[in-house]
């Protein structure tokens, strides 16, 4: 449920909002794959710094869709968060993790346009290629990891 101002005269009207991007947390699943890496791959710093921005990204799509028409806060904070995933991603220096993000808020934007949402299912292979550029892996054996932490973390949140 969302508050809507009323221009200061009144209670405010309360509206339901669907939300529109997957309830479980982007950034715990690649967390949660990489920790299933072989040593050297689970010792890359940049399963940590992806996971940070994939938080980012995630936050910013909540702000931007959570309910038909964003604020302009909501604008905003989504725009704030979709540039601290960037910063976050572009400190790696790595073209093709940069790439892989931009196919993920193109495709999750997409969706939401069609009058869709995103699910897990959607961005599975996206984060699949994330963690293939890391792990060296191809992308079939990520995107098992993946779907593993996905149960793994949708369980561990029950």
């Amino acid at each position: 449920m969302v508050r809507q101002d009323t221009c200061g005269r009144g209670a405010g009207l309360m509206v339901e909002t669907k939300r529109r991007t997957p309830e479980i947390s982007l950034r715990e699943i690649f967390l949660r794959a990489a920790e299933g890496l072989p040593d050297a791959a689970r010792r890359d710093y940049r399963g940590a710094v992806v996971a940070e921005a994939l938080g980012y990204l995630q936050e910013g799509f909540g702000a931007h869709y959570a309910s038909g028409a964003a604020s302009d806060d909501a604008i905003l904070v989504g725009d704030h968060a979709y540039a601290l995933a960037v910063e976050t991603i572009a400190r790696l220096d790595e073209p093709r993790f940069v790439g892989v993000a931009s196919r993920m808020i193109r495709d999750g934007a997409g969706e939401i346009s069609r009058g869709s949402v995103v699910s897990i299912s959607l961005w599975t292979p996206h984060l699949a290629q994330l963690l293939g550029i890391i792990s060296g892996e191809g992308e079939e054996r990520s995107k098992e990891r993946i779907k593993d932490a996905i149960v793994e973390v949708t369980d561990g949140a029950q």
